[in-house]
């Protein structure tokens, strides 16, 4: 854990991380501070760091909903990022994955809740996983997450 919302995920029996907290201080920078990754020796199959939702994100949440994930990141290299949207909804949890677009230079990706299967009676708790695929040898800043809802246009 790493306070408490955030916490780190892996596999690897050996494994070299580092995080850090470090200070935003540029202008685009939306956020008083951010977390860097640095991951040098990796054997494992997966590395996820995991965003745990404040309970009032989940209240009223519908099928009809459209979550945007708009992230300020820097990596060292290039590397594949996968954001999953977690919904707990009763005993099921319902999962959207996304990739997230790094070549874009504001890369958004949304979350369309109208294809899951969510109850929307029972909705509990929400959490967003990022999973870095091959994360050895690399460096990501994480700036700022900026999670938004809203409902889908009636049409």
């Amino acid at each position: 854990m790493l306070g408490g919302k955030i916490s780190l995920h892996y596999d690897c029996d050996f494994s070299e991380l580092s995080l850090r907290q470090l200070r935003n201080t540029r202008e685009v920078d939306l956020a008083p501070d951010g977390l860097r990754v640095g991951v040098f020796n990796f054997e494992g199959s997966f590395l996820s760091l995991v965003i745990d939702f404040p309970e009032a994100s989940v209240s009223g949440l519908k099928r009809k909903h459209l979550i945007r994930l708009k992230p300020i990141m820097e990596l060292e290299k290039p590397l594949e990022i996968f954001a999953r949207l977690n919904i707990k909804h009763g005993p099921n949890t319902e999962q959207v994955v996304r990739e997230l677009p790094l070549n874009d230079t504001v890369p958004i990706v949304e979350f369309d809740l109208t294809y899951t299967k969510l109850n929307e009676k029972r909705v509990d708790s929400m959490w967003l996983d990022l999973i870095f695929e091959g994360p050895q040898m690399n460096q990501v800043t994480l700036r700022n997450l900026a999670l938004t809802r809203r409902p889908r246009a009636d049409v």
